[in-house]
């Protein structure tokens, strides 16, 4: 019932009823969670009988899985649908999950295919959980993100956006999956999705490590401007060339803050503001990541820097000499795990101070207000688990006016505010006041939470 909920009021690119999956088969179904981490954790016999009372009732579509090949998927229809519409989309105190749930630990195994893969053909994997061992650390990190979550699920994280935008919010989350494979991309924008996991990777506790299962996580960046914590406006801090910087405090050397790891000698390099930057950027984060050496630009890429991917490569590698071995070696799951390690300091320290911070990998979102605190803190935890210095880098809030505006064009409009003393001064007589108070998804849904809060004090 509450995932039929939760598909009802996800706002999804079509603006139709979004389906869930229900699996019909005893052996999929266990209690034991720590015996069996990928089965339903429910009781089947509990199961059944409710699905099928909904079915009785008619308070479901089915759409009827084939054994073997595709699950049922159902959606709430008829008196059920009614009452999620009078309902709306509600803010509500969840429960925070259990500790066995928190602490994921993943591996990959080559698939079987149906014809024997070519010798030069790169493999292909998919991705398998394992059982996350019962140990003091994992112990420790299970109750620290607890205590997280049981912080987070105090407070309303939200959007200012209307209705139509929530939409075109939607279509671009779903434009961002690129395969059924990436499991903790959420797909449709669920403010339910709160609460976070620690994912680590190729079956080792000290690999990958960060924190998913967020909404506002699968933002495009044009978007993040708009979220909201507690009805105020945020900022969002990121680290500045973080995972180089790791790869270098691990190898004992210090660089300086100032120093661009991303200009590896191209003509007329502009710094940050360098179109190009970004493409070497992405270039040197996968490389780090790609043990089997087959990453490459894209060929339009690669023209925009005038370089061959093998050019592009040996200047990437002569740039970073002293760390090369290391770039080429794998080091991307590693360094992963040391920013996860760094995320969870600035999360725990900033909470202690009863400041939410949403973790976007390796930067993180603010109220506004907090901004200045919270670039100390990831510094100094940078500092405390690197032993290295690292600066970082400030993107504010957006105003209606600025939805789904280009971070460049953002910059521009910035610069054209700050020269015209006229701009930001309106006319009374201009403001559109039925669109101003105009009931919509999101006021509704901090009005949940304003009375929870008020109920809560």
């Amino acid at each position: 019932l509450s995932a039929l909920y939760c598909a009802y009021s996800t706002v999804s690119i079509k603006k139709a009823p979004t389906r869930i999956s229900v699996i019909k088969k005893t052996s999929l179904f266990s209690t034991d969670k720590a015996k069996y981490p990928t089965k339903i954790h429910y009781s089947f016999r509990y199961f059944i009988d409710v699905y099928k009372a909904l079915e009785q009732l008619k308070w479901i579509s089915i759409d009827e899985g084939e054994q073997g090949v595709s699950y049922t998927r159902i959606h709430a229809k008829n008196r059920l649908k009614s009452t999620f519409k009078s309902i709306g989309l509600i803010w509500t105190k969840q429960q925070p999950k259990s500790l066995e749930d928190l602490i994921v630990l993943r591996d990959r195994v080559e698939k079987t295919l149906k014809k024997p893969r070519h010798p030069k053909a790169p493999k292909k994997y998919k991705t398998v959980t394992l059982a996350t061992p019962d140990t003091p650390e994992v112990t420790a990190m299970a109750s620290n993100l607890y205590s997280y979550n049981e912080f987070l699920t105090k407070h309303c994280l939200a959007l200012n956006a209307t209705d139509n935008e929530l939409y075109d919010i939607a279509k671009a989350i779903a434009g961002n999956r690129t395969s059924d494979d990436e499991e903790d991309i959420i797909a449709n924008l669920d403010f339910s999705k709160v609460q976070l996991r620690r994912i680590f990777s190729r079956g080792d506790l000290n690999k990958h490590g960060r924190f998913y299962n967020g909404w506002w996580q699968s933002l495009p960046s044009i978007y993040r401007g708009h979220i909201t914590i507690d009805d105020y406006k945020t900022s969002e801090v990121d680290y500045s060339s973080m995972s180089l910087r790791i790869v270098y405090a691990l190898q004992g050397i210090e660089r300086d803050v100032d120093d661009d790891l991303y200009d590896i000698g191209l003509d007329n390099w502009l710094g940050s503001d360098d179109p190009r930057r970004k493409l070497i950027k992405v270039f040197v984060n996968a490389l780090m990541n790609d043990e089997a050496g087959n990453y490459k630009l894209k060929k339009a890429e690669l023209r925009t820097l005038g370089l061959t991917h093998h050019e592009l490569l040996a200047l990437v590698l002569k740039t970073h000499a002293p760390i090369a071995d290391q770039l080429t070696a794998g080091v991307g799951l590693y360094s992963t795990y040391i920013d996860s390690q760094i995320a969870e300091l600035v999360m725990k320290t900033m909470q202690a101070d009863g400041i939410v911070v949403l973790p976007i990998h390796d930067s993180f979102l603010v109220r506004t207000g907090y901004q200045k605190w919270l670039e100390v803190v990831m510094e100094a935890a940078f500092r405390a688990v690197t032993g290295a210095t690292v600066a970082t880098d400030a993107d504010g809030p957006r105003l209606s006016k600025h939805f789904g505006m280009s971070k460049d064009r953002f910059k521009e409009v910035e610069k054209e505010h700050n020269q015209d003393e006229s701009s930001g001064i309106f006319n009374v007589n201009d403001l559109d006041f039925e669109t101003l108070f105009k009931e919509t998804i999101m006021k509704k849904y901090l009005s949940y939470w304003a009375q929870w809060r008020t109920l809560n004090r």
